[in-house]
């Protein structure tokens, strides 16, 4: 029996890619080695993650959760290099912070809606072997138990992580450098309550992080001058985490374990593709480095979002197998400019000298400061630096994600995170005339005058906007039916009758 989709790796990026697939009514399987569920690991969700989760209506019980925790989970700014703030509200979304939540409970939620969607996990299977040819895949199994098995599907979604056996098998190389230094990230349940709350520190020792974790854990991401080189595989023990916080901080701090603790490095590695064939490449199965600012995990979630509807609308027969290119072409790119931002900051963040102190001392009084460097830096972390491939005579918002607008139409006010809870092409004719009402077609079609638009949408009278939320299209014209009917066949194959 052929399957239509079998993605390897339940974590974020494999539970997007498959829930928005069982959204879609894309038969999905995941397939997962982990019996248990991960430690906490990835700590921060983005404001534009936050957008996506909107979409879907998730981002409230995301926050709810997160409130069970720690009071107050949301935070207005972020660092870069270590160094802060840099202001979320250049952003222009209503989700102007960023949300602190244990990677643990991330997927937890992320699983509940995935199950939720149709979903078919199966856990304690690991994927040994991968053969595709022009009809499909065949991936070889094994369980926890050693039992091997034969599965065989359409499309083949590779989330299983930095040592990816979907990447390998394909026979996908990648470049990039090993680690260059090692820092250490540990979860303490201290003795006394930490009172530093969110804290970022750096002197001539070191550099350090803190971040509350609810139920007396405090999460510490550390970097110490000396012990930076020490062996990634050297298991952390108290007495290092101790002697580092110690020095770092100026003050010593009581505990006697460590709940979790693990070293980190700033090994780099990018696939070559991103995709071959009916294989696909998802999150850190396509690229690992430094979790410089504690972005990489939002940076997964948004290649799953990109692929998931793409995936879907081939399989459901909305557009032409062609789409899945794009993959590739518009986050290959995204993914190159987050790790040259990872290698910018570490080169800054990591340098303890007495020059290079001072350097960051001025940077983060003198330029951070700066409007346009704030706003570049907070596009930057949230990967949206750059458009996606587009026309060149393009308006400006197309190839970026859809302004965060709220429309008034004949139903009310409706907000652009409720209007693609379906997971579909949307049509926005934002003149309130109703010009596209003979459009028929997998997408939802609204009409309606935007509230308080931003500049950036002077002049724009219509927008196509695809599943994730990116903008295909926007017209600038008193009649953009003919525009719009042109924009829509570029990615979707259009009924008949239109």
């Amino acid at each position: 029996m052929t399957e239509s989709v079998i993605v390897a790796g339940a974590g974020p990026s494999g539970l997007v890619v498959a829930s928005e697939l069982a959204l879609a009514g894309v038969p999905v399987t995941i397939v997962e080695r982990r019996t248990a569920g991960v430690q906490s690991r990835a700590g921060t969700i983005l404001p534009r993650v936050l957008e996506l989760l909107d979409t879907r209506g998730l981002a409230q019980q995301f926050m709810d959760r997160a409130r069970d925790i720690i009071p107050n989970p949301l935070f207005r700014t972020h660092m870069w290099a270590g160094m802060k703030p840099v202001q979320w509200s250049h952003l222009d979304s209503r989700f102007g912070y960023r949300l602190v939540l244990p990677q643990n409970i991330t997927e937890e939620l992320l699983t509940k809606h995935a199950l939720d969607a149709g979903v078919v996990i199966e856990r304690g299977l690991t994927v040994e072997t991968v053969a595709q040819d022009e009809s499909g895949v065949e991936i070889g199994v094994v369980s926890s138990a050693g039992q091997r098995s034969t599965r065989r599907c359409a499309y083949l979604v590779g989330c299983d992580g930095g040592r990816s056996a979907v990447r390998e098998q394909v026979g996908i190389t990648s470049s990039g450098h090993g680690p260059t230094f090692t820092g250490i990230v540990a979860d303490v349940r201290l003795d006394n309550p930490w009172p530093g709350g969110r804290h970022i520190t750096d002197n001539e020792h070191g550099w350090l992080a803190s971040f509350p974790f609810g139920a007396g854990v405090t999460r510490f991401n550390l970097v110490h001058a000396e012990r930076m080189h020490a062996d990634a595989a050297e298991p952390v023990t108290v007495e290092e985490v101790r002697r580092c916080l110690s020095d770092i901080l100026g003050t010593e701090l009581i505990f006697d374990e460590l709940k979790w603790a693990s070293r980190f490095t700033d090994t780099t590695r990018i696939a070559a593709e991103f995709s071959r064939g009916r294989v696909f490449l998802v999150g850190e199965s396509a690229r690992i480095h430094y979790p410089a600012s504690g972005v990489g995990m939002n940076f997964c979630i948004q290649d799953a979002f990109n692929l998931g509807w793409k995936l879907a609308a081939v399989l459901n027969g909305h557009s032409r197998p062609e789409l899945l290119a794009t993959f590739d072409a518009e986050r290959r790119p995204v993914a190159e400019g987050l790790l040259r931002s990872v290698a910018a900051q570490v080169a800054v963040q990591f340098a303890f000298s007495p020059e290079a102190m001072t350097f960051k001392r001025w940077f983060e009084s003198t330029l951070l400061p700066m409007p346009d460097v704030n706003r570049r830096l907070a596009l930057e972390l949230n990967g949206l630096a750059e458009p996606y491939p587009r026309e060149p005579d393009a308006a400006p918002v197309v190839g970026f994600p859809v302004p965060d607008l709220e429309i008034q139409g004949a139903d009310g006010i409706g907000t652009i995170g409720a209007l693609l809870r379906a997971g579909r092409f949307l049509l926005l004719d934002l003149t309130g005339a109703d010009r596209f009402r003979a459009v028929t077609g997998p997408l939802e079609v609204v009409s309606g005058v935007p509230i308080r638009p931003p500049e950036r949408m002077a002049g724009v009278t219509a927008l196509l906007v695809r599943p994730d939320g990116y903008v295909a299209w926007a017209g600038t014209g008193a009649d953009d039916r003919a525009a719009a009917r042109a924009a829509l066949g570029r990615w979707l194959i259009l009924e008949e009758e239109q």
